[in-house]
């Protein structure tokens, strides 16, 4: 597919969407007014193995000139990366949210 119109993307369900093979533009008539962008969940072990090695080669890292090295391009990106982060917001409980969960109930 290599657009959807605006009145076919109000009948298509989000598993229709989910098993689009990639974007696809949105349109308004003859006007491109968006792109539609199926969104994937990670592969769990390759999201692992990742987080695993950018842990080890955090490890050999200096801080400080890391943001010294930074400081040229004027402000990053200042999230969060560690895994706890990761696992947040991927929706993976940690410890702190499985027991604020079983207290709960």
């Amino acid at each position: 597919m290599t657009h959807i119109s605006i009145r076919d993307l109000q009948k298509i369900s989000g598993e229709a969407i989910g098993a689009l093979p990639g974007a696809d533009i949105c349109e308004v008539g003859r006007a491109d007014v968006g792109l539609l962008i199926p969104l994937r969940s990670a592969d769990p072990d390759r999201l692992a193995a990742v987080l695993t090695r950018a842990t080890a080669l955090a490890k050999g890292r200096d801080v400080r000139a890391d943001d010294a090295a930074l400081a040229a391009f004027g402000d990053v990106d200042p999230v969060d990366w560690s895994i706890a982060a990761v696992n947040a917001l991927t929706g993976k409980p940690g410890k702190s949210r499985n027991n604020s969960r079983k207290s709960k109930r």
